[in-house]
């Protein structure tokens, strides 16, 4: 471990434990200096940690839950109890899982360093075998740029295509943070047009600018959107989702009403537009039906009727 000036936080301390504390309980007693040695740690910060292992556990968190950590002058003992008793095993699943898990992390912005999660991997790989599966995150065009603008606090100008109006727009944003949501890549950022905070699916931007002008970094608490949560003025559609187009209701947010029997569903959803619900009928086929509103219940042939008068006004030019 690499010793950082000024005070630990508890999260580096409780970094330090769960690197510390197997290696300990596989020796049993150990000497200070050698384990402060082999962490790269203080020998009274190493005592002053491992006196608060000693109060880690699991519920009920009695005394034969919690490890056992003595201190004898030059020596550490310690002994194995409740869950520390047995070591770490993983069924199959779970080291597969944990392996998908470690490669899709190693994608994200910034891991490509992390030395750390890499020698694991090539450790749990080593046990279970290379060829196990190769993970392919998909990474839109201007996500690194994005990333970086969010570290420095540079504005950019972006051309983002808006779906739900089929409008394509040039906005000034002040990307805050980065965040991926059911496998799409999205920037938090101040928005000029809007003149408020907006969530950008960064595959819609087609062109970037660098401005060069920089703002103060903001603190952020990045959490996944309730996406439409509380929204006004938006209209709520139900549909029928059949077994085969249950990607839309793993894709979108909305609310299942009723599982039935032939392995359809009935959602509640919020949509956008007009426009945005019929390009999903258009992708799902008869796979979706428009129960509620009334209205509405004609979507798939207005979108059938629409991409065939765009079709016959495109061939009537030719």
């Amino acid at each position: 471990m690499v010793k950082k000036r000024g005070p630990r936080s508890g999260a580096d301390r409780v970094r330090g434990l769960l690197v510390m504390l197997p290696w300990l309980l596989d020796r049993r007693e150990v000497g200070i200096d050698e384990m402060a040695a082999q962490f790269n740690v203080d020998r009274d910060e190493l005592i002053e940690d491992l006196s608060i292992a000693n109060f880690c556990g699991a519920p009920p968190y009695t005394a034969e839950q919690l490890p056992n950590i003595d201190i004898y002058r030059d020596t550490i003992v310690a002994t194995r109890k409740g869950h520390f008793g047995h070591r770490l095993a993983l069924t199959p699943t779970e080291a597969f899982g944990l392996s998908v898990l470690a490669d899709a992390a190693l994608e994200l912005p910034g891991m490509e360093n992390e030395t750390e999660l890499k020698s694991a991997l090539t450790k749990l790989r080593s046990t279970l075998g290379e060829n196990l599966v190769d993970v392919q995150v998909e990474r839109p065009p201007f996500l690194d740029e994005v990333g970086v603008a969010c570290a420095e606090g540079e504005k950019l100008r972006i051309t983002y295509w808006t779906p739900s109006r089929n409008e394509t727009t040039v906005r000034v944003i002040t990307p805050r943070a980065v965040f991926s949501d059911s496998g799409h890549w999205y920037v938090t950022a101040d928005d000029e047009l809007r003149n408020d905070e907006r969530h950008f699916r960064i595959d819609r931007i087609s062109a970037v600018e660098h401005s060069g002008e920089r703002v103060p970094l903001a603190d952020i608490t990045l959490a996944v959107p309730k996406w439409f949560d509380g929204a006004e003025g938006l209209e709520t559609v139900s549909l029928r989702v059949a077994a085969s187009a249950r990607w839309v209701e793993e894709t979108y947010p909305c609310t299942v009403i009723a599982e039935r029997p032939d392995g359809s569903v009935d959602i509640d959803m919020v949509i956008t537009s007009t426009h945005w619900l019929h390009r999903l009928m258009l992708r799902a086929g008869s796979g979706v039906a428009v129960l509620a509103p009334a209205h509405l219940q004609t979507a798939h042939a207005d979108a059938a009727q629409a991409v065939l008068a765009r079709y016959s006004d495109s061939t009537s030019g030719n």
